[in-house]
Formats: C-alpha cells, sequence, structure tokens
C-alpha cells in the first residue's frame, strides 16, 4: 500500500442536483470500433486445442450468447489492440 492511502470509506454516489436537465442513457453511442463487428457473416474453420473449444464453449454459456459471437469479440478486441 501507498504512504498516502486512506482506508476510510467515501461517501456513496448521489444522483447530481440538474439530472433531469442531464440524463443518461443506458445505451452507448455506436462508435467506429463497433463497425467492425457488422457487416455479413461469413464461415471460417479453425482448428484449436480441445481445451480452449472447452473454454469457449463454457464461456459461451455463462454468457448466454453463442460460440461464435465470442470468437468474433475476440478477435475485433484483439485488433482493436494491435491497431492501437
Amino acid at each position: 500500500m501507498s504512504p498516502t492511502f486512506d482506508p476510510t470509506p467515501r461517501p456513496a454516489l448521489r444522483k447530481a442536483a440538474d439530472a433531469d436537465v442531464h440524463p443518461t442513457t443506458h445505451i452507448a453511442p455506436p462508435s467506429t470500433g463497433d463497425a467492425v463487428l457488422e457487416g455479413k457473416k461469413v464461415s471460417l474453420e479453425v482448428r484449436v486445442p480441445k481445451k480452449l473449444r472447452k473454454q469457449l464453449r463454457s464461456a459461451a454459456k455463462d454468457a448466454d450468447s453463442t460460440v461464435d459471437d465470442i470468437v468474433t469479440a475476440a478477435i475485433a478486441s484483439e485488433l482493436r489492440r494491435r491497431s492501437q
């Protein structure tokens, strides 16, 4: 821990007094990074270790999604990271 760490709890967040003037929405505006996930879906065959496939299926089940969606998001995330 740093010497400046203060362990006392901070007050809870409160709604701003002008929240009715500047409301927030739960839907984020689309960003240019999300555009890579749109478009026609094409088939891609990839050979992966059995253990990784099992983890992918488990992650998809936990996220109530499909393996294709998990893999697509992972590839897009990695491409964004590498392009920076």
